[in-house]
């Protein structure tokens, strides 16, 4: 295990110490290792660290904690994913509270493939289960990594609905991996480390508690290239999910409801407030995407996906971007300086970008032409 993993964990065990603060910290004394070694006058000239913080940063309990966490981990096959790393899903890098670590089990690749969320209410009806269902199967079987977050209702449709496609599937979960909640839906999570994965940001022991579930729903939108509101009321964790999704610059779908049931006005809601797409297939969400799939003839009737390069023309911000990449790898600093793009907005404009096979992200936050 990588000392950079080991001391980020410690830093995030640090009590006061957020995403961002943290971030700050390694950007100002060079490294997550680094942070450990530096004199607290310095620390406390890091935006966001305190006197109280500084003198919490470099204790020595929270690096054991840590130390018992990575060992942990390797015992039991849990993969550290830092976001400094390659392997962390590259879409929720751009967040601005993305986790600095996150915890995965199984084989999934985040990268590897489109995700698509799928949520909605725990009080599923007979037909929103069969739409949850109906959507997860048909992106299942075509590579699409659906991910949602194993609780019950139209969260555990979809997932078993993948799963039983021969697909993949991706369970966010809001406590760590040493437990599975709700019990109910444990075989499927079982079946998910061969299908796909698991995934949470919090250590092993941590409750599944309420607070942890409307934060964990900003990682099911973030790893993901679009959100599907299946069902749900007028208040609740899918549309919370939704909200995120919207302002993490994702695109939004809903299934429309009948007007006066109480499962659907959340959708109707989303709807009405242009938060998200009115849908009534899984074939329009792909549609909408730009992405196409085809049927093969063979025996197993395996199906393939592939991304479209973009119908529209350029935006005069992506001709831009891609006039700057044109000498090969360039940084994300170099972009914004040489475009005058604010770097809020280029973030977002980079992974538009990206999903549409315009640039890739390359180590060190530069990027290149496809």
């Amino acid at each position: 295990m990588e000392d950079r993993a080991l001391y980020l964990l410690a830093l995030s065990l640090t009590k006061g110490l957020g995403p961002v603060s943290v971030k700050n910290l390694i950007s100002y004394c060079g490294s997550a290792k680094a942070v450990f070694n530096t004199p607290k006058g310095k620390l406390l000239r890091t935006p966001g660290v305190g006197e109280q913080t500084a003198l919490l940063v470099q204790r020595a309990e929270t690096l054991k904690r840590a130390e018992l966490e990575v060992a942990y981990c390797e015992k039991h096959g849990i993969r550290l994913l830092t976001y400094l790393d390659d392997a962390y899903p590259h879409a929720l890098k751009y967040i601005h509270d993305a986790p600095l670590i996150l915890f995965q089990k199984g084989n999934i690749d985040p990268n590897a493939q489109v995700n698509i969320a799928i949520v909605g209410t725990r009080k599923a009806t007979d037909y929103g289960t069969e739409q949850a269902q109906r959507f997860a199967d048909f992106f299942a079987q075509r590579g699409i990594n659906v991910v949602s977050g194993l609780a019950y209702g139209i969260d555990i449709a979809a997932h078993r609905a993948a799963l039983d496609a021969g697909g993949r599937t991706t369970a966010v979960l809001a406590h760590g991996l040493d437990t599975i909640y709700p019990g109910r839906h444990a075989r499927r999570a079982r079946q998910m480390l061969e299908q796909g994965g698991l995934l949470t940001e919090y250590l092993t022991g941590t409750k599944p508690d309420a607070p942890h579930f409307p934060a964990r729903n900003r990682i099911i939108s973030g790893i993901c290239k679009a959100v599907i509101v299946i069902e749900a009321a007028e208040k609740g964790g899918a549309l919370i999910t939704a909200r995120q999704a919207f302002d993490q610059s994702r695109q939004v779908y809903a299934l429309p409801g009948r007007i006066g049931d109480p499962y659907s006005a959340g959708c109707n809601a989303l709807i009405r407030q242009d938060i998200a797409r009115l849908v009534n297939s899984p074939e329009e969400v792909l549609d909408d995407l730009d992405i196409q799939w085809q049927q093969h003839d063979d025996q197993s009737e395996q199906l393939e996906l592939a991304l479209q390069a973009p119908s529209q023309p350029l935006s005069a911000e992506e001709a831009q971007v891609l006039n700057c990449l044109a000498q090969g790898e360039v940084i994300i600093d170099h972009i914004a300086l040489k475009t005058g793009i604010p770097m809020h907005r280029l973030n977002s404009l980079l992974l538009s970008m990206e999903f549409k096979a315009l640039l890739r992200q390359m180590p060190g936050k530069k990027y290149r032409r496809c």
